[in-house]
């Protein structure tokens, strides 16, 4: 038997209600040569039944138990059986636009080294809230500016289900099961750890659903402090020759998540903020060298005044400065 040019890993719990949607919208690629490789971490709902209906169906679709927990482990064990010399993701509640598959394919042109990644679009049944209504903007700008490096520390710069790459990833350089959770956000670290560079198509590729089962929204692995813990520790190991001393800008909750994490890895970091208290600095004594901002507002004005306060202390963003 032929090997499938793509292969799509997804693991599945307690999608049910919005499984029918989800593999219909993958058997009706207008690129065919696929493989998806579903699966099950422990459903309690009718998920299995409804996968077993669509595997005996057609026979691009394999449907495994996961024989570890969460998602992670699910990850790779579809990597280990799949075949597909591409690898893409899909979340068991969202949509894959029409010609997903093919718009990521044509994109990646056999590179080896390339991480392709489009648009994404929130639905919901209910009005998407406002929070991931900014955060679908903000992917959606760095598509357009090609900013992915420079924001790598602010959130995960990669929707977790819209990409794709050579399976020579996951072969050569990254283990699925040498991800840390968020898993996603760990994934984009990877990547650029190991010399991959993020493209994109300006095609919507993703149609992410809202709603008050997500998995996102319920874990622990996914709520603020698992983020800022793995972005912190990353920040810290990809500056190890420039980390002690870091500049620590805002006290605010943010700041006090990212202050724990310095002190966890015993760097000697100072503390500034606009209204310095007891061990805090003021900004007015900020210096050119590594630093962290930790907190960004949503008046655009507020952000034009900070930007240009920063440069005034020759500090630019995505050199020495990042934010978080």
């Amino acid at each position: 038997m032929v090997a499938p040019e793509i292969s799509v890993i997804m693991p599945v719990k307690n999608a049910g209600k919005y499984l029918h949607q989800c593999l219909d919208s993958i058997i009706s690629q207008s690129f065919t040569n696929w493989e998806l490789i579903a699966v099950d971490d422990g459903s309690t709902d009718n998920t299995i039944d409804i996968l077993g209906d669509f595997e005996d169906r057609d026979l691009r679709i394999k449907v495994l138990n996961n024989r570890g927990d969460g998602i992670i482990d699910a990850l790779h064990l579809a990597f280990e059986n799949s075949s597909g010399a591409y690898i893409t993701r899909m979340d068991a509640d969202d949509i894959m636009p029409l010609n997903k598959l093919e718009k990521l394919y044509h994109h990646l042109a056999n590179r080896r080294k390339v991480v392709i990644t489009g648009r994404v679009r929130y639905f919901s049944d209910k009005k998407v809230s406002e929070g991931y209504r900014r955060y679908e903007d903000w992917l959606n700008e760095i598509i357009v500016e090609n900013t992915f490096s420079e924001n790598m520390y602010r959130e995960c710069v990669v929707a977790s289900p819209n990409w794709m790459v050579h399976r020579s990833c996951f072969e050569q350089d990254i283990s699925m099961d040498s991800l840390v959770y968020p898993e996603d956000y760990d994934m984009v670290f990877q990547w650029i750890k190991h010399g991959y560079s993020i493209e994109s198509t300006n095609h919507t590729t993703h149609l992410w659903r809202e709603h008050e089962e997500r998995t996102s929204r319920n874990s622990d692995h996914y709520q603020q402090p698992a983020f800022f813990r793995l972005k912190t520790t990353r920040f810290i190991e990809n500056f190890s020759d420039q980390i002690q001393g870091v500049q620590l800008i805002g006290k605010g909750q943010k700041g006090k998540l990212i202050a724990a994490v310095l002190r966890d890895h015993q760097v000697d970091f100072e503390w500034f903020d606009l209204q310095p208290t007891k061990g805090l600095k003021s900004v007015l004594d900020l210096e050119k060298r590594l630093s962290i901002l930790s907190n960004w507002p949503v008046d655009v004005k507020t952000q034009r005044d900070i930007t240009s306060f920063l440069r005034n202390k020759n500090l630019k963003f995505g050199e020495d400065l990042w934010l978080f």
